[in-house]
């Protein structure tokens, strides 16, 4: 069995956004500056909202459209969804709504041009400016959501789900939306509301921990990364892999902090998803089976991307270290698909309370 890293380059990427949220409100950045950017209050505190956000997104549901999101960057997965160009310009060229502008200005207002790292504010008005990063994060993840589903049709979306599902083994957390894929009843969508709402407290601390774990990470390896005299995120991503791998060696603190989110989040992922698997008829399980052993083609090019980015290639079984990297382990664990093949699962309609 394969064990799995963590996306320590998820939190990273903020850094490349200069300021994270902060940025989006600024015409005028202040120049690169790649290591003391990553040390400044408003850019730590934005990895971790980032991080907290996202996640917390694929739990709420809205994981499906943010993660396409970013996806439709890539032609090859334009192509696989069939999303035509005006399709993506129109999503592209989505305004911000009223309440995000509304949100910048106050944030622009607030901040001291002169201190863009927060270094020399006082507190009362680093405590606003960060509410007013995270509200910002929050709205433009709404923003997100919206246009992609002004802008797809249900066909596309259908199939966006279902590569969603093909490739759960890639992502960290499947969101409820993508079992809407198999045409879920209102009833079981519901059951599945309750497992979620039953697992929430382990979530929420699963995700605590998570986030603590990752930034003590990304700034361990950041510190070597600044020692050896690296000071871009381009080449920080290049020579990451070889970082992480030394202080797994090198450094105890580090290795064991590494170990607990893997093995903690396997369990978590493997609890949460067999769950929902249970919830499944014999109709849809079977389909969700034939997705991920002998995905469609638009599913195989998301999985093909999700597996390069985690460096991992379809040839092998290997796991290697990349950027972006995250292993959440098995799609369906082979235990479960044994005990399921034992199992008889009649249809909801016939099912006992």
């Amino acid at each position: 069995m394969r064990t799995f890293p963590l996306s320590l380059f998820a939190l990273t990427v903020m850094l490349l956004l200069g300021l994270t949220a902060s940025a989006v409100a600024q015409d005028d950045s202040p120049p690169n500056d790649f290591m003391r950017t990553r040390k400044s209050p408003m850019v730590q505190r934005g990895m971790k909202m980032s991080v907290i956000v996202n996640f917390r997104a694929f739990w709420n549901g809205q994981g499906t459209s943010v993660m396409a999101a970013g996806l439709l960057n890539d032609p090859d997965i334009r192509t696989a969804w069939d999303i035509s160009d005006e399709q993506y310009q129109k999503i592209r060229s989505t305004q911000k709504s009223p309440e995000m502008q509304e949100t910048m200005l106050e944030y622009e207002t607030l901040q001291n041009p002169d201190d863009p790292f927060l270094e020399n504010t006082d507190e009362e008005t680093k405590t606003k400016l960060f509410d007013l990063q995270e509200r910002m994060i929050l709205l433009n993840m709404d923003d997100v959501v919206n246009a992609l589903d002004n802008a797809l049709t249900s066909e596309q979306k259908q199939k966006i789900k279902e590569a969603q599902l093909a490739s759960m083994g890639e992502i960290p957390i499947i969101s409820l939306s993508a079992f809407e894929a198999l045409n879920l009843t209102d009833t079981q969508k519901q059951q599945m509301e309750n497992i979620k709402k039953e697992l929430e407290p382990e979530f929420e601390n699963h995700l605590k921990n998570f986030v603590d774990g990752q930034i003590m990470i990304a700034n361990k390896a950041l510190d070597a990364f600044e020692k050896l005299g690296g000071k871009d995120f381009e080449d920080f991503t290049k020579k990451a892999p070889l970082i992480t791998t030394k202080l797994k060696t090198d450094d105890p603190q580090f290795k064991k902090t590494f170990e607990d989110i893997v093995t903690q989040s396997r369990l978590f992922t493997t609890q949460f998803k067999t769950k929902m698997f249970d919830v499944l008829t014999d109709e849809q399980w079977k389909r969700l089976q034939e997705l991920i052993d002998t995905p469609p083609e638009y599913a195989k090019v998301l999985r093909k991307k999700l597996k390069e980015q985690i460096g991992e290639s379809e040839k092998t079984d290997a796991w290697v270290p990349g950027p972006n990297s995250w292993r959440p382990g098995d799609p369906i664990p082979e235990g479960y698909r044994q005990e399921r093949s034992k199992r008889r699962f009649p249809g909801m309609d016939n099912q006992s309370p």
